[in-house]
């Protein structure tokens, strides 16, 4: 499985699918092709950002190395530029101001909030 179709598989907790990520990464001899990118880069790095003192250096690294995959800060700058639709109101934001449910990986904005059946974090 490619690496953004792991990132952004609904089927384990996003704790289970960085873990996986990362150690394909490693033991894939730190190989870019493994790194993520677009919608999948946003869900992994928000998370990252919010979580990352409770998790090992690996998940540093790789979460780093696919920041500077998609060129550093301006790719992640031009990433939060773009826009997106809300799926609970269907209001279009910015990726900057607008959240993404780490269980059904949908966007949601901050007025709507998390989803009611879904166990998912909004990053």
């Amino acid at each position: 499985m490619k690496s953004n179709q792991m990132a952004l598989d609904c089927a384990l907790p996003i704790e289970e699918r960085i873990g996986r990520l990362a150690l394909a990464w490693i033991r894939g001899g730190r190989d870019g092709s493994q790194l993520v990118t677009g919608k999948a880069f946003f869900a992994v790095y928000s998370w990252h950002l919010r979580h990352w003192t409770d998790h090992d250096i690996t998940w540093a690294e790789y979460t780093a190395a696919s920041f500077h995959g998609i060129g550093g800060s301006d790719g992640w700058n031009a990433m939060l530029r773009e826009r997106v639709i809300c799926v609970s109101c269907g209001d279009t934001y910015r990726l900057e101001n607008i959240g993404l449910c780490t269980g059904c990986m949908r966007y949601a904005c901050y007025d709507c909030g998390a989803h009611a059946s879904c166990t998912g974090e909004i990053v």
